[in-house]
């Protein structure tokens, strides 16, 4: 009769001492510069890409949020004036409300946690957009996606230390649109290199979709390839959500043992910082890693000033001639 004793017999652990599975922190960058969403928008439409983009955005963390009930989301935008936590609201946001507008995209009967994230997210949009809307003719228009993304690793950092006795997953998604490269890029390659080796030691993969644009993100396609990301461009808006739940829902533990959906191969050359021209070789600023193909100008490095040495400065002088 000890034969019949078989494992599937025998008493199995109470449920209480199962191991729950690991929470999981999804921070999504999103950048809502106005003049790279006037690209894909016709004049009679001004805003219709990025509600489409918003619309499968909340399903996305919605999806997410639904997995496992430990998981948390974060929503940061880079915009023309800086950047902005959407979700969580920070403490100075605490009483922005949108009572009596139009929520359409918001579904009443929904999942309250889902309704709150929603709800938060398209509030803190409606008010970012109404200040700059407000202040167009007053703020020059650059891009603050590098600074969006160290924001998005610094809280990822203060929510890992917070749950430090907890296993504890992470990943960053940036979704960005128009057209890649130009001066803008080329100014943000030291604080994107800055985030590349904070996200490889958070062990934090960076994902990112590019919608629309005719020219691909070099430095962003770097930096998903050094972090075990996932870097796709897409023609529209359309379709955006069987992307996001498909690609972008790979498991952090398994972007090493899986073939990735990247889209060809990654561009490893780097820019010149003045010209903005991609070199094959050129001349590297030991202290910040600024790639320079012309003397500049008065010996000191345009990105971080600091002195050349003069012998330095002549031997590239007698190269370039």
């Amino acid at each position: 009769m000890d034969a019949i004793s078989d494992p599937t017999f025998q008493q199995t652990k109470p449920r209480s001492h199962l191991a729950e599975e690991t929470p999981s922190l999804l921070t999504v960058i999103v950048d809502t510069a106005p003049r790279l969403w006037a690209e894909l928008d016709n004049e009679r439409n001004q805003d219709g890409k990025l509600i489409d983009m918003l619309k499968s955005l909340l399903v996305f963390l919605n999806a997410h949020l639904a997995f496992n009930s430990s998981n948390q989301v974060a929503v940061i935008a880079a915009h023309s004036q800086g950047i902005k936590y959407l979700y969580p609201k920070s403490s100075s946001n605490q009483n922005s409300s949108l009572k009596g507008k139009d929520l359409s995209i918001i579904n009443n009967d929904m999942y309250r946690q889902f309704r709150n994230v929603d709800e938060t997210l398209v509030e803190e949009l409606y008010v970012l957009f109404h200040q700059e809307k407000e202040q167009a003719d007053k703020v020059t228009q650059k891009s603050t996606l590098a600074g969006a993304m160290s924001a998005g690793l610094t809280y990822v950092n203060r929510v890992s230390k917070e749950l430090e006795t907890i296993s504890f997953k992470s990943r960053l998604l940036v979704v960005t649109c128009g057209s890649g490269g130009g001066r803008d890029e080329i100014f943000q390659y030291i604080p994107i290199m800055n985030c590349i080796f904070s996200a490889t030691k958070l062990k934090c993969p960076i994902d990112v979709v590019k919608i629309g644009g005719n020219k691909e993100s070099t430095f962003l396609q770097q930096t998903t390839d050094a972090t075990q990301g996932v870097y796709l461009h897409v023609e529209s808006t359309e379709g955006l959500i069987q992307y996001l739940a498909t690609a972008m829902f790979i498991d952090p533990s398994l972007r090493q043992i899986i073939v990735k959906p990247n889209q060809g191969s990654v561009d490893f050359r780097t820019s010149c910082y003045l010209t903005g021209k991609v070199v094959a070789i050129g001349y590297i600023c030991s202290v910040c890693l600024c790639v320079l193909s012309v003397s500049p100008p008065g010996n000191r490095c345009p990105a971080c000033d600091s002195e050349f040495d003069e012998r330095v400065i002549s031997k590239f002088k007698r190269i370039k001639k």
